[in-house]
C-alpha cells in the first residue's frame, strides 16, 4: 500500500493536458480558461460616483450641519451614462446617479441621505472629507493588466470580468469524457427486477453525477459480467474516452478479473492499493494512453476514491493549475472517534460553522456500504495511521468535500 499523497502525486504526474476549444462566454461556466485575458480599457473609465447624491466641492460643504446646512444651487441633473455639460462651480452642485462620470469642478459626493433631496436648490447637512463617495478611473482593472489567467476556473465572478472586458469568446479546456463500467454477476441495474441477494447499480450514477460535478462528461458502459473476457471487452470498448473508470473487481477475490483484463490489455499499473479506509482496493493504471481507475465496489468507497484522486485529475485535464486537491481545513470534532490504526482512516462529517468556528459533525454510520452517510457529509476528518482514539473536542484535519453549511 502506499500513502494517500504519493498516489495523488502520481496520479496528477500521469494526467495529461487536453485540447482546447472556443466557446461563447456565456457557456464557459464551469469550464477552464486556457488563454491569458487582459483589460482592454481601463474599469471605470473615468472616476465616478458610488452614490446617489450631487457632485460638490467639499471646501463648499465644510461649514454644513443639521442646525446650519450649507445651500447649493443645482445646475444640471446628471443620470449614469451621461457626461456632464457644466462645470461645478463654487456654490454649485450637480445633481448624479449612481455609475455617473464626475462632472469638472467636483471633488466628492454629498449622498443624497445627507441632504433635502431639492431640485433647484439643495440643503446639505454635514461636512464629507474630499473624495468621498468617489469610485476612481481604473479602480477594478487597468488597460492591459491581466485579469484573468491561463488555468483559472470559470465561475460566477469570472463570467462577469469577461463580460466586461467585452470578449464574446473565449478558448476553454475541452471536457474529457469519462467512461464509466460496473463489474460483477451481482449487480443489476435500475428498473430490472429485484432478486434476493442482487445489488442495484448505483455506483455508476453517482460517478456519473460527481464526474459532471467535476466539469467532465460521463459515459455509461454499463454492467460487466465476471468473467475476464467480459471485462477485456468492456475496458477495451471504455478506452474511446479520455478517462476509464471502473467499480467492483478491484479486490483479490475469486471473481475479481480487472488485474487480469488489466495485464492481458498490457496495461501499466502505476499502484493497486492505497493506504486508507475506506477505499484500499483502488487502482491506477495506463491502457493504451488512457488512464484507467478502479474503484472499490462499496459505494462510500467508490466515491471518496473518486473524490481523492479523480476530481483532481479531471480538473488538471482541463487546464486547471491550482487547488486540484480538495482543500484541508481544521475543524473541532463535535463527537469522540475510534479507529482501527491500521492505515489513514476518513470520517464522513458535516462541517458547520458555530461560534467562529468550524465543527465536524460525524455521521452516524462510518460503514463503507452505508451510500446514505454521504448525503449530508461535506467533509472527511483524517484520523491518521497508528491513532486509534480522538477525544470530542480535539482540532483535527478534515477534507472539505462540499459546500460549509451553518
Amino acid at each position: 500500500m502506499i500513502p494517500v499523497e504519493e498516489a495523488q502525486e502520481r496520479v496528477l504526474a500521469e494526467v495529461e493536458l487536453l485540447g482546447t476549444e472556443q466557446v461563447a462566454f456565456t457557456e464557459a461556466h464551469d469550464r477552464v480558461l486556457r488563454e491569458d485575458i487582459h483589460a482592454r480599457i481601463d474599469v471605470p473609465q473615468g472616476d465616478n460616483t458610488a452614490m446617489d447624491g450631487y457632485a460638490v466641492r467639499a471646501d463648499d460643504i465644510a461649514p454644513a450641519s443639521v442646525n446650519a446646512p450649507i445651500t447649493l444651487h443645482v445646475i444640471e441633473n446628471l443620470p449614469a451614462g451621461t457626461v456632464a455639460t457644466k462645470r461645478v462651480e463654487p456654490g454649485t452642485a450637480i445633481r448624479i446617479m449612481t455609475g455617473a462620470l464626475m462632472p469638472e469642478g467636483a471633488d466628492t459626493v454629498a449622498h443624497v441621505e445627507i441632504t433635502d433631496a431639492g431640485s433647484d436648490d439643495v440643503h446639505v447637512f454635514e461636512p464629507l472629507r474630499r473624495g468621498t463617495n468617489i469610485r476612481r478611473r481604473g479602480e477594478d482593472m487597468h488597460a492591459g493588466d491581466l485579469v484573468l489567467a491561463d488555468g483559472t476556473p470559470i465561475h460566477a465572478a469570472e463570467i462577469g470580468v469577461i463580460a466586461g472586458v467585452q470578449k464574446p469568446v473565449v478558448r476553454v479546456g475541452r471536457r474529457p469524457t469519462v467512461a464509466i463500467l460496473s463489474t460483477g454477476d451481482e449487480i443489476i441495474d435500475v428498473g430490472d427486477a429485484m432478486a434476493y441477494g442482487k445489488v442495484v447499480n448505483s455506483n455508476s450514477y453517482s460517478l456519473a453525477a460527481l464526474v459532471c460535478e467535476a466539469g467532465a462528461i460521463p459515459r455509461m458502459i454499463g454492467i460487466v459480467p465476471d468473467t475476464k473476457e467480459a471485462t477485456i471487452a468492456a475496458i477495451e470498448s471504455a478506452l474511446e474516452s479520455d478517462f476509464v473508470i471502473s467499480s467492483g473487481g478491484v479486490s483479490v477475490g475469486a471473481y475479481d478479473f480487472v488485474k487480469d483484463a488489466l495485464d492481458a490489455l498490457g496495461a501499466e499499473t502505476k499502484f493497486w492499493q492505497v493506504a486508507m479506509k475506506p477505499g484500499k482496493p483502488v487502482v491506477l493504471s495506463r491502457v493504451r494512453g488512457r488512464l484507467y481507475f478502479g474503484l472499490p465496489g462499496n459505494p462510500v468507497s467508490c466515491m471518496v476514491s473518486f473524490l481523492l484522486f479523480i476530481a483532481p485529475a479531471i480538473r488538471k485535464a482541463m487546464g486547471q493549475t491550482s487547488n486540484l486537491l480538495p482543500p484541508i481545513v481544521m475543524t473541532r470534532i463535535s463527537a469522540s472517534l475510534k479507529s482501527r490504526g491500521d492505515r489513514r482512516n476518513y470520517v464522513r462529517v458535516r462541517v458547520v460553522a458555530r461560534d467562529g468556528e468550524l465543527v465536524s459533525l460525524p455521521m452516524t454510520s462510518q460503514g463503507s456500504g452505508v451510500s446514505t452517510s454521504m448525503i449530508q457529509a461535506n467533509g472527511l476528518v483524517i484520523v491518521e495511521t497508528d491513532i486509534t482514539a480522538v477525544e470530542a473536542g480535539s482540532i483535527v484535519s478534515t477534507v472539505l468535500v462540499g459546500p460549509v453549511q451553518s
